[in-house]
């Protein structure tokens, strides 16, 4: 596991350092990339963190996330984008950010590079506030969301936040409908209003940013997700071929997605826009054991025991990045749509246990794929391979 702390001494307390998501010759971002979803499916498969980093401080592949601590401006952008919680940045906690907004039924909230020094709290990049925070914090009584510095988004070093930030809104539309969801506005204005003057000069060659939002929040369009890795209509991922298993424990939750699950039951979602997907798993498994070692959030988990081995799921924890799905040999791992809030804030649930067995022949341990089954896959292999060479010998 490669872990960076390049600013080690700052502290991880938005209270007490607000403003310090960087310092001079290094940043304040931290990689766990042994959580990466590349390294542990041994396959490019996502590089969401990538994509959005403008300054290409981030490179990634199948053996290591690599950081260049030169190009990194700090802004976070990489923080919400990826399934797994790879990066943290000392400057900004999710949880304290939610505890400072509490009791409150509108948040200020500024970036480090707006020039307006209201009250209120600074994060480092308006990039942070996705909607999974957003409905978090809707849960504990914020309505609005006053954001300061848009206005320099498009000189900012950090990156363009608004783009993001109109699809943080639409997103809150989709899931508590539009007359419902927190309202996000852009200094003193509305959001669409601000965005609509500011690009009033702009020939606009194809849809604005108006128009996204009218359609993307009005209309709830899926193209919205930022954080599904896969289409909703995909039943599963293919699975690569040669798997080789290896085990792989190291589980953390991500936090986005662990405090939204916190307060699901509180907000008022849309019927059939609760933000999760389930998973189960078929007769085809053959206990490998590999969705719940590889799961980097702890959603699937192993379970074995004197008995038998097993594979239990808890729907809160899940981000739906289809690892489990891509790295089955067998396929045999499914997904479905939640529904309900009661399936999000369930207690972990069995999805498949498989007793041992002991094979006739070597008296070794084995996983039975059948009720008929005596033999390990080692001695039925062998015996196969006798059978088939007496066979051509008797010929």
């Amino acid at each position: 596991m490669a872990k960076h702390h390049l600013s080690a001494e700052l502290i991880e307390n938005i209270k007490e350092h607000p403003d310090e998501d960087s310092l001079p010759g290094g940043t304040a971002l931290s990689i766990d990339d042994k959580l990466c979803l590349n390294l542990r499916g041994r396959t490019l498969s996502c590089t969401a963190c990538a994509s959005l980093c403008v300054a290409g401080a981030l490179k990634i592949s199948e053996d290591a996330v690599v950081l260049n601590a030169d190009k990194c401006t700090g802004c976070g952008a990489c923080l919400p984008s990826c399934p797994a919680g790879v990066f943290s940045i000392s400057s900004f906690s999710p949880s304290h950010f939610l505890d400072e907004l509490k009791g409150n039924g509108e948040a200020h909230i500024r970036c480090s590079a707006s020039i307006r020094k209201t009250e209120g709290i600074t994060i480092p990049c308006l990039h942070l506030l996705d909607a999974r925070l957003a409905a978090a914090a809707f849960s504990v009584g914020i309505r609005i969301f006053h954001l300061y510095g848009l206005s320099h988004c498009e000189q900012c070093d950090k990156g363009n936040a608004i783009n993001h930030i109109m699809a943080t809104q639409s997103r809150l539309m989709q899931w508590f409908g539009v007359n419902s969801a927190p309202l996000m506005i852009a200094s003193t204005v509305p959001l669409t209003e601000w965005v609509e003057d500011h690009h009033r000069h702009e020939e606009q060659a194809q849809m604005n940013r108006r128009q996204f939002f009218h359609q993307a929040g009005l209309h709830a369009v899926a193209s919205a997700n930022l954080y599904s890795a896969q289409a909703e209509e995909d039943d599963t991922l293919q699975a690569p071929q040669g798997f080789t298993q290896v085990n792989i424990e190291h589980q953390q939750p991500v936090k986005y997605q662990s405090l939204l699950a916190e307060t699901v039951a509180e907000l008022p979602w849309i019927l059939n826009e609760i933000p999760w997907h389930g998973r189960a798993i078929n007769d085809e498994c053959n206990a490998c054991l590999a969705c719940g070692q590889r799961c980097p959030t702890g959603a699937l988990q192993v379970e074995q025991t004197d008995a038998g081995r097993g594979i239990s799921f808890k729907t809160g924890l899940c981000t739906d990045c289809g690892l489990c799905a891509q790295v089955c040999p067998m396929s045999a791992v499914k997904r479905y749509k939640i529904k309900n809030v009661v399936e999000v804030i369930a207690p972990r649930s069995v999805l498949m246990y498989r007793h041992d067995s002991t094979c006739q022949n070597c008296a070794g341990t084995f996983v039975p794929q059948t009720e008929e089954e005596q033999l390990c896959p080692a001695c039925s292999n062998e015996q196969t391979l006798e059978s088939e060479w007496l066979a051509q010998w008797a010929h």
